[in-house]
């Protein structure tokens, strides 16, 4: 079969074109700079990777010599106005270093995947724009590395009368986008947060599968050095929004803006954000460029001469907003490979027995979704991947958003309906019980999920004779150090923090007071500051705020904070599960001494993302103040996540590990160091 190579292929496109290639059975090598999932997926599909830096050839010039066809796909999509150095090398000099490698190494064939933008945008509806036509405007560093790219391709090709075959994509939307290109942003971004308003113009939307295909026919079908747009249906940004509105929960925006004051507003929340040390997602050029354009493209020649084909918006948009909500939740990568066969260590243990069932309740969900990742992948250490049978209890709401291993079983209920528990706990040997409220918009949820969801499924665990049973409780049980007492032990006496607190403590009540009854065998652990992988969006906005000229610290940055990184929690419940000595426990689940204070953690933190640490501390008597109001807030059955975390923020929240170091010989491997080095990689995929 024809030797094909594909750059790229860890990216959106790249990764579809080189499944199509698999499929066709071509004999594919992967020129990689870095595994990610799809890498992983794909070597597992037969293709050949190889670890390369594309800008050196000699470190893949004897993989693609004599190759049939080369896909060049590597590039770095953003509409980001920063590093914009990177960005235009990253299209320009990387082709040209590309190219002049596949002409020494005698290629026969390259498909050069360009981009609509070197086509341009039109202010006029009625015209679609063709192969002919020529955009004037580089709006951003990536537009403008691809129009000098387009710019030395054209030249190369009429230089050495090579053939490349130049593809020209619209917005591409649809799976195996494993970090956000522009597309996907904008649909996540509305999906989570909505849009006040909306402005004239549009886009061509194209299915990232079709698209795909249309590179594979561009070689299989294509002409010597020809050029083919490979769009999608045209619709108004309008449009857009109602079909986005019509997949989700979220509202049309409620004015349509001239263009004058998209760039306006554009130009000054830029300079806003700036002051904040941050980048505003669209520039004024951006606003410039797309505000009242349209990006219609009439693909008729790829069509004819290709068999081209597109699908209906509606099912693509609809579908990318299903993506998007995984995105939300942390679930898109959930389920993935994310280590390579070679990288693995052996399965910790084998389960075959039938009524040997892990139930896990709290997914999606920060900890939940990276205990399900460590028991398909295993922990950073390599342990405590497992083929045991597992079931997860989902709330129906979340019905489709999983696709995990055979081993794992699904299964949807609410946790305050106890005929559908009863039916969840069936079979099951262990609990692992990590769903909670922590910051619903109504107090009265927390009781509700929190206490009596728990009650409910230890009632059902009981009536099922299901045994085993560890509860993920919080640091809120014991509200906050003392100056008799900065740090808690297992001597600490119960003080529950507010209604989170406790509301977690009655259930973490229930869960011992049942275990004393001799009814189950339960186990609560309690931890800290959450850190890890699959972090929900509030964390990103907390990463932000180190990028400000000043980071915003509530007290004096001198308290006692314990941290908890989630892989640490998880390898504590695995411990726990079969050590009888935890029986009727609680413990604290924390990093081990010398204990943090804000100020060590700030810095850490600082230093991982290189920049400076610039505290703006906020006085303590404000710290009361808005303690006061989340009280206040309380009485009205209202919770805001900011208030009610700034009020105990300059509180010493600290605990001794000792007691679950002696009982089952705990051992917080993870520390502080790697959680701020993840918070650097958590914004650089983001």
């Amino acid at each position: 079969m024809p030797k094909a190579i594909v750059t790229g292929a860890a990216g959106h496109i790249g990764y579809h074109v080189s499944k199509i290639l698999l499929k066709k059975n071509y004999d594919l090598h992967l020129l990689v700079r870095s595994i990610n999932t799809n890498i992983i997926e794909l070597e597992n599909l037969g293709a050949k990777v190889h670890v390369c830096n594309l800008f050196d050839v000699s470190t893949y010039q004897a993989v693609i010599q004599y190759a049939d066809v080369l896909f060049h796909l590597a590039a770095e999509n953003t509409t980001s106005m920063a590093h914009a150095q990177r960005v235009v090398e990253n299209s320009d000099k990387l082709t040209q270093a590309v190219l002049q490698a596949c002409l020494q190494q005698q290629v026969k064939t390259v498909i050069y995947t360009s981009s609509v933008v070197v086509i341009g945008r039109s202010p006029n509806p009625e015209k679609l724009l063709t192969e002919k036509d020529v955009n004037a405007f580089p709006e951003s560093p990536y537009v403008l590395g691809k129009m000098q790219a387009e710019k030395f391709v054209i030249d190369f090709i009429q230089q050495h009368h090579y053939d490349v075959r130049r593809v020209y994509p619209s917005w591409a939307v649809g799976p195996g986008d494993t970090k956000l290109t522009p597309p996907h942003k904008v649909i996540k971004d509305f999906i989570e947060k909505g849009a006040p308003v909306y402005f004239d113009g549009g886009i061509s939307v194209a299915a990232v599968e079709e698209i795909a295909n249309g590179h594979v026919l561009a070689y299989e079908k294509g002409k010597f050095a020809e050029n083919y747009i490979l769009s999608g249906e045209n619709i108004s940004f309008k449009k857009l929004y109602e079909l986005m509105v019509a997949n989700s929960r979220q509202k049309m925006p409620i004015a349509k803006l001239p263009k004058f004051m998209i760039v306006i507003a554009a130009w000054i929340m830029t300079k806003l954000f700036k002051l904040m040390g941050k980048e505003f997602p669209i520039s004024p050029e951006y606003a410039k460029a797309v505000a009242g354009t349209y990006s219609w493209y009439d693909c008729s020649k790829a069509k004819q001469e290709l068999g081209y084909q597109t699908q209906p918006v509606e099912t693509i948009i609809a579908n990318a907003v299903k993506d998007a909500q995984k995105k939300i939740l942390g679930v898109h990568l959930l389920g993935k490979q994310t280590k390579r066969t070679s990288d693995k260590t052996e399965k910790t243990t084998e389960n075959p027995s039938t009524n040997d069932i892990l139930l896990i309740t709290g997914i999606p969900g920060w900890l939940g979704n990276r205990m399900v990742d460590i028991l398909i992948n295993g922990d950073r250490f390599g342990q405590y991947q497992n083929n045991r049978k597992v079931r997860i209890m989902m709330e129906p709401r979340f019905k489709g958003l999983l696709q995990l291993p055979g081993n794992f079983e699904i299964v949807y209920a609410d946790i305050t309906n106890p005929q559908q528990v009863n039916e969840v706990v069936k079979n099951v040997s262990t609990v692992f019980h990590l769903a909670g409220a922590i910051y619903p918009k109504n107090i009265d949820v927390l009781y509700k999920v929190n206490e009596e969801g728990t009650k409910i499924l230890v009632d059902a665990c009981i009536a099922n004779n299901v045994k085993r049973f560890v509860f993920m409780s919080t640091d809120s049980t014991c509200g906050h150090g003392t100056k008799d007492k900065r740090i808690f032990d297992e001597h600490t006496q119960a003080s529950p923090y507010k209604n989170y607190g406790k509301s977690k403590y009655l259930a973490e009540k229930y869960v011992l007071d049942k275990t004393k009854e001799g009814k189950i065998n339960g186990t609560s652990l309690r931890g800290f500051w959450f850190f890890g992988p699959f972090a929900p969006a509030r964390q990103l906005t907390f990463v932000n705020m180190f990028y400000w000229p000043k980071q915003i610290v509530f007290g004096n940055g001198k308290n006692l904070r314990s941290i908890s990184h989630t892989d640490n929690i998880i390898s504590a419940f695995f411990e726990v599960e079969n050590n009888p000595a935890t029986f009727g426990n609680w413990y604290w689940i924390g990093n081990d001494q010398p204990h943090p204070t804000v100020d060590n953690i700030y810095s850490e933190i600082a230093s991982a993302l290189n920049v400076s640490y610039k505290p703006f501390y906020i006085p303590k008597f404000m710290c009361r103040c808005f303690e006061g109001l989340d009280t206040f807030l309380g009485k009205f059955n209202y919770l805001h996540p900011t208030i009610h975390a700034a009020g105990k923020f300059d509180y010493d929240i600290a605990g001794d590990i000792d007691k679950a170091k002696h009982d089952f010989g705990y051992n917080p491997k993870v520390t502080l160091k790697d959680a701020a080095k993840e918070l650097k990689v958590m914004t650089e995929n983001m």
